[in-house]
């Protein structure tokens, strides 16, 4: 993969219904339906630049392909389109209960 600045990361993350709480690390949890589901990641107050072994990490986090990481922080994949993606893997349920 190619590498990724830590804003543009944070940003595609912020745009796609990620909630941002830091600590130690930034911590990103999916919200759906202003509720936290399990889906989260990480990332460090001082790197700058995510390369391979680090978004290697956030995609298995993120539960997304290489592929659909790079379209995720790049922003063709929707909020819409990661949702149904996690639902297809069983991820997050179909219904609102």
């Amino acid at each position: 993969m190619k590498p990724r600045k830590a804003r543009e990361i944070e940003a595609a993350l912020l745009q796609k219904g990620f909630l941002k709480r830091t600590s130690h690390h930034n911590l990103f949890y999916l919200c759906i339906d202003g509720k936290i589901t399990g889906v989260h990641t990480f990332m460090s107050h001082g790197v700058r630049e995510y390369g391979n072994p680090l978004l290697e990490k956030m995609k298995n986090q993120m539960h997304l392909s290489a592929k659909e990481l790079e379209l995720f922080i790049r922003c063709p994949l929707t909020f819409e389109n990661y949702i149904a993606l996690l639902k297809e893997q069983g991820i997050v349920k179909n219904d609102k209960n």
